[in-house]
C-alpha cells in the first residue's frame, strides 16, 4: 500500500537512469504498461519528486539557521557534508546486501570477468561466518548512520524563533515530527540503492569502496559489541524450530532434478567450495548454524 501510494516512486528515476547510462535495460515480468497506467505511473512519480524536493529545501533551510536536532557544536557547512558522505556511504550499504544475494544467481563467468567482484565475493562467502558477520556489521552501521542522519534533518526550532518560512504553526508542527527528513533518508540513502543494486549487482560488487565496506563491517561486527545477536539468533531457532533447506526441498542431486546443473553452473566460483546457508564456527559457540 505504501508503495502503491507514490511517495516513493522517485527511486525509479534513479533506476531508470542507471539504466540509460550503462545501456542495460530494466528486466521485468510484468505486462507492458497501459496508457493509463503510464499516466498514472508518472503523475506519481512526479508526486514523489515533489516530496523529495520539499523535504530537501526544508532540510537544509533548517540546517543553514541552525534549525535542527544536529548538536549546535557541528557548523552548517559541516553537517551539510557529512550528510552527504554518510548518504553514500549507507547507500552503498544497502546496495551491497542486495547485490550479494542478486550474484548468486549470475553465472560464474559473468563474474570471473571482474577481479574485484569475484574478489568481493570471496571475501563474503568464501569463508565460514563472512555472510552472517558482514550482515551483523552491516545493520549495527546502518543503525548509527540513521540515528546521525535523522538528527541532521529533523526540524527543531530554537526558542524565540519564528516558524519556518512563516508558515502556520499546524505545518511547522508537521515539519518537526521529522517526517519529511525520514522520507528524505528513505528515498536517497536506502530505496534508491536498493532497486539500482538489484538492476545492476555487478556494478556494486565491481566498486573499490564495496570491499572497504564489506572489510569495515567485519571488523565492527569482530569487536564482539552485538555477539548476543548470535545468541538470541540460536534461542529463536530452537524455539521457532527452522531447519535447513534441504528438510523442507531436498537435497538437489546430480540428474535427479530437471535444471540442476544450471543451478551450479549459476552459482560462482567462489561459492562452490562453501554452501552459503551453512555456517560453520571459527569460535565454537560465538556462531551457530543458521
Amino acid at each position: 500500500a505504501v508503495e502503491a501510494s507514490g511517495i516513493l516512486h522517485s527511486v525509479y528515476l534513479v533506476q531508470m537512469f542507471f539504466s540509460y547510462v550503462t545501456g542495460k535495460p530494466i528486466e521485468s515480468n510484468e505486462p507492458p504498461k497501459t496508457a493509463f497506467q503510464k499516466a498514472l505511473f508518472w503523475s506519481r512519480v512526479a508526486m514523489s519528486l515533489g516530496i523529495l524536493v520539499i523535504s530537501f529545501v526544508v532540510a537544509f533551510t533548517a540546517l543553514f539557521q541552525n534549525n535542527t536536532t544536529m548538536w549546535s557544536s557541528v557548523p552548517p557547512v559541516v553537517s551539510i557534508i557529512m550528510l552527504i558522505v554518510l548518504i553514500g556511504f549507507t547507500g552503498i550499504m544497502e546496495g551491497l546486501q542486495i547485490a550479494l544475494f542478486a550474484v548468486v544467481h549470475l553465472p560464474a563467468e559473468e563474474v570471473e570477468k571482474h577481479a574485484l567482484a569475484k574478489h568481493n565475493c570471496d571475501l563474503v562467502f568464501l569463508k565460514h561466518g563472512h555472510l552472517q558477520a558482514f550482515l551483523v556489521g552491516r545493520q549495527i552501521c546502518q543503525t548509527i548512520v540513521m540515528f546521525v542522519i535523522a538528527r541532521i534533518t529533523t526540524v527543531q526550532m530554537r526558542e524565540g524563533e519564528g516558524n519556518l518560512f512563516d508558515v502556520s504553526d499546524g505545518l511547522q508542527s508537521f515539519f518537526d515530527t521529522g517526517v519529511l527528513g525520514a522520507l528524505m533518508s528513505t528515498i536517497v540513502a536506502s530505496l534508491s540503492w536498493r532497486i539500482t543494486a538489484s538492476s545492476f549487482p555487478m556494478a556494486f560488487l565491481a566498486n573499490p569502496l564495496s570491499t572497504f565496506i564489506i572489510r569495515f563491517c567485519l571488523v565492527i561486527e569482530g569487536t564482539g559489541i552485538c555477539y548476543s545477536s548470535w545468541l538470541f539468533a540460536a534461542i529463536h531457532q530452537k524455539v521457532v524450530g527452522y531447519e535447513r533447506d534441504e528438510v523442507y526441498i531436498g537435497e538437489t542431486k546430480d540428474g535427479d532434478e530437471e535444471g540442476s546443473e544450471d543451478i551450479r553452473n549459476k552459482t560462482a566460483d567462489s561459492l562452490e567450495t562453501t554452501d552459503i546457508q551453512e555456517v560453520s564456527t571459527d569460535e565454537g559457540s560465538d556462531r551457530i548454524d543458521c
